[in-house]
């Protein structure tokens, strides 16, 4: 059936496998691990931004709902389902993991956002670019949507990939959309653009943004502030601003 896009971690802990091979011992791993007992549930639909300083989880948080990795304990559901008894193709269909350091293929740039759609006409094309507010700068090039990438072809800035991949996920329209953002390196137009687009992708499809931006974190449902592994807070941007001195230190900041 179709995914609504239900995203629930309960009890969730990881950590890499030991390289010796020795039997990992599960409790003392889910207390000294890469996360530690993650509990939170997120309504299809939802936006959650997952916060806190770097090397605390965050991107291994994202792709345990993927499968990219296994959580060592506890599970990981999605629609109520363990994310090991999908479907690993179909889960994968459904999720799209915006890293940020696009890969693009040395074809054209109608090819490059065609990636999961290889049957998605130039009309779709465009529509998906231009809600990705990549339609602009891809005029720009001489050849337009048929300008060649990569080697033999335009060399794209940073903010300009992040936007071919967003205009990806426009066309295969995932129902769970994840942004791992931490494009340092953007002037504020194009930030603006890039955050109107996320804006737009996420709308009526479960995402998760994790960022520094603090425009993207205020307007979240759900913002979970990691540290060390473990989730400190979880809430609004109101409620975490009153409860939560993890949380007003990366405002401070």
């Amino acid at each position: 059936g179709e995914m609504r896009g239900e995203v629930e971690f309960s009890d969730v802990c990881f950590d890499y496998p030991r390289q010796d091979g020795s039997e990992t011992d599960l409790q003392s791993d889910c207390d000294e691990g890469i996360l530690q007992h993650i509990s939170f549930r997120v309504k299809p639909g939802q936006t959650v931004a997952i916060v806190g300083q770097t090397g605390t989880g965050k991107t291994t948080l994202v792709r345990l709902i993927n499968r990219i990795y296994d959580a060592t304990a506890g599970v990981v559901r999605v629609d109520g389902v363990n994310v090991r008894d999908w479907n690993l193709a179909v889960l994968r269909q459904q999720i799209s993991i915006i890293e940020q350091d696009v890969f693009l293929f040395s074809r054209t740039i109608a090819e490059n956002i065609a990636f999961g759609k290889p049957n998605a006409t130039p009309e779709q094309i465009e529509t998906a670019a231009r809600a990705a507010q990549a339609h602009e700068f891809i005029l720009s090039f001489n050849e337009g949507y048929q300008t060649a990438v990569g080697e033999r072809g335009v060399t794209l800035s940073g903010g300009q990939r992040q936007r071919i991949a967003l205009a990806r996920a426009f066309l295969t329209d995932p129902r769970i959309l994840i942004l791992d953002d931490s494009t340092s390196a953007i002037d504020s137009a194009t930030e603006d653009k890039i955050q109107r687009a996320i804006y737009t992708a996420a709308q009526g499809r479960t995402t998760f943004i994790i960022t520094h931006r603090l425009s993207q974190i205020r307007w979240a449902d759900l913002i979970l502030v990691l540290r060390r592994g473990q989730l400190v807070a979880m809430g609004s941007h109101d409620e975490l601003m009153k409860s939560s001195a993890s949380y007003r230190r990366i405002f401070s900041e």
